[in-house]
Formats: C-alpha cells, structure tokens, sequence
C-alpha cells in the first residue's frame, strides 16, 4: 500500500475494500465506480458475471455506508434497478448532457443518472441540466487523462458541494476528479485507487489544484473555472 499527503488530500493506492474500514467516519463518500461494461481500467476486471458483480459492488456500498451517512454514487440508469437495490433510501439525479450525446442501441444517450442518500444543505433540484455546458467528454474538449471511466470537473464539484461537508472521500477515485473538486472548495479529502497509473496522475491533479488561487472563495453562483491539464507541469 502507497500513500500520498497533498495539501488536505490524502490518496492511499489499494483495494477499497480493504483501506475503508480503517479510515473512521467522514461526512460524505462520492464516487463514480465502474459500471461493469468491459471497459480496461488496468488492475479491475469489469467484465465480471452479473451475480458476481452484484456482489462486488455490495460488499463496497457496505463498506462505504459504514463511514458516511451522506453518500453520492454516478450510477447508470441501465442498471438502475441494481443500484436501487444497493441504496434503497437514495434519491436519483438526472444530469442532462449537451446537445447530444453517444450512440448506444441506436439510442442517443442524453442524459446519466446519480443516486444521492442523505439530506442536502438545502433545497437541490434532481435535474441537472446546467451543468455539462462544458465538460461533455465525447464532444467537447475537456481532458479525460486517458481514463475510460472518466467523470467531468463539474459534476463532481457540484455532488461534493451537495451536503455543504467539510470531508470527503472516493473509494474509486480514478485521476482523482473528486478530491479535485474538494480542494477548490477547501474540503478535505480521502481517494482510494487501486490501478497505480490513475493514482499517479490523480497525485499530480491535486498538487496542482493546490497551486491555484483559492477558487472556493468565489461566490456559489460564479462558474466552475476549467482546471488545468497535466500539459502545465
């Protein structure tokens, strides 16, 4: 196991599984985990039987419910019912893409789905329609860091500032979008990756978030600046 300390983020390169049960109680776990659709993400097989999936993502939900009670989870609407199954008690988000999005069956996909479990600082609508103005991975030009499960900037920025928490943290935190987020909000926060090219970058993110000016000052209703890439080390 590897650990990393950046400013307020702390990254631990391993199984979630087992790192979560040692980590104590923070006030919300956001995440983005993989969807089971056969995409490479290095070390995790995500082309695992149903049954077996079902079962691997529980014994993590588990896990997670057990450190926080605020949770937010990108989960597909595709398996939705799975998902439903795992967090009963979560409310869904519609995030609604740009003009367009990818063919899937034929379908052009124009929107993705969230689940939220816990009570927001205050009144959020469950349409996100606002926010992928920029940021659409397939249209537009935002940096994706070579990850094939990548979430935008925006949408995580938005699901860590849902319960108004001072701490955070992603059991699958990929390039770490999320503690990215957390440290322009002046959050603390917890990543947990267990492929180490995805680590590595998420390391180099965060200590560059670290540099910039303190964006999480700027008032709520401002924009989210673009962060920028790995080209600018």
């Amino acid at each position: 196991m590897r650990e990393e300390i950046i400013g307020d983020a702390r990254l631990i390169l391993g199984d979630c599984l087992e790192i979560l049960p040692t980590l104590g109680k923070v006030d919300a776990v956001v995440t983005d985990p993989p969807y089971n659709v056969g995409k490479d993400y290095g070390t995790h097989d995500d082309s695992m039987p149903d049954a077996e999936y079902v079962s691997w993502c529980g014994d993590r939900v588990a896990a997670c419910l057990e450190i926080a009670d605020n949770q937010f989870w990108v989960a597909p609407r595709y398996k939705m019912l799975l998902w439903l199954s795992l967090l009963p008690n979560a409310h869904m988000i519609v995030i609604r893409r740009g003009a367009a999005g990818p063919l899937r069956q034929f379908y052009s996909d124009q929107y993705e789905t969230a689940l939220a479990v816990g009570k927001p600082s205050r009144m959020v609508p469950d349409l996100w329609d606002d926010i992928r103005l920029k940021g659409e991975g397939y249209f537009f030009r935002e940096e994706t860091y070579e990850h094939p499960g990548y979430t935008p900037l925006p949408i995580m920025h938005r699901a860590v500032d849902l319960f108004a928490i001072e701490s955070v943290c992603d059991p699958f935190c990929g390039t770490g979008t999320t503690l990215v987020a957390a440290a322009m909000q002046g959050k603390k926060s917890i990543g947990i990756e267990i492929e180490e090219k995805y680590f590595d970058i998420a390391c180099k993110r965060i200590e560059i978030a670290y540099q910039q000016p303190r964006l999480f000052d700027e008032p709520r209703a401002k924009p989210v600046p673009q962060e920028l890439g790995l080209d600018n080390l």
